[in-house]
């Protein structure tokens, strides 16, 4: 053999021995990565609805068919699922709709009105709030500052819806007759006419607006010697 073809022999095996030597991967082997997502579902429990709290502007003590009295929240509604709807009644037979409703009570009395708050599931509660209503009906003894000449000393009114008839029996000057009226949210107004006074007859008017308990009346008066001036009115706490 010569010595190129047993170089080429040589060759051959090494190659075939190298082979065999090395580890063939089996069929199906591997690294396989895997991610896994877990979802976690938390139930949130809904609490029940709260209507809050509610009040009146003005407050205090309404006056018969004069103050527009307008309904409001103190306190927000919670709990739920809002939004919210609002049914409203005022405790006079007369209803009313949305969050802040107002109403003018046209008799005296003391009254509940009551605030229905309904969530959107269906789920309501309920909040109320005390309304005492009263008019201006009866004696006001009254006082002036600077008045010169004689005035006198009780106001007798009575309220007819927004109408007042004003009359006052004074020693001095007589019979003394009129009307006035009142308007929102407490305003009360009254000409006096005294056709016997003497040397002559004249007339006073009072213009004013009552505290929040209807107990007070303070303004202005005119025709009375010295003024205009300033006076104060007042009375026991009037009944319903």
């Amino acid at each position: 053999m010569s010595v190129r073809n047993l170089l080429l022999f040589a060759v051959l095996l090494a190659a075939v021995s190298i082979r065999c030597a090395g580890s063939p991967s089996k069929p199906g082997e591997g690294t396989v990565s895997i991610t896994q997502t877990t979802t976690t579902t938390t139930s949130v429990p809904i609490g029940a609805v709260s209507a809050g709290s509610i009040g009146t502007s003005p407050p205090g003590v309404q006056l018969v068919s004069a103050t527009v009295v307008a309904f409001l929240f103190v306190t927000p509604p919670s709990g739920g699922v809002p939004p919210y709807t609002f049914a409203w009644k005022f405790g006079d037979g007369v209803e009313g709709s949305g969050n802040a409703p107002s109403h003018i009570y046209m008799v005296t009395g003391d009254f509940t009105a009551t605030a229905t708050v309904t969530d959107s599931r269906g789920m309501s509660a309920q909040a109320t709030t005390a309304v005492a209503v009263r008019s201006v009906t009866g004696r006001w003894n009254a006082t002036l500052q600077g008045a010169t000449s004689a005035h006198p000393g009780r106001l007798d009114l009575i309220q007819d819806g927004t109408a007042v008839t004003a009359t006052s029996n004074d020693a001095t000057l007589g019979l003394g007759s009129g009307t006035g009226s009142v308007a929102n949210p407490r305003s009360l107004a009254a000409s006096l006419a005294f056709t016997s006074a003497t040397p002559l007859p004249f007339a006073a008017t009072y213009v004013g607006r009552l505290d929040d308990t209807l107990t007070t009346w303070t303004g202005t008066v005119t025709g009375f010697s010295g003024c205009p001036c300033a006076f104060v009115a007042t009375r026991p706490p009037p009944s319903p």
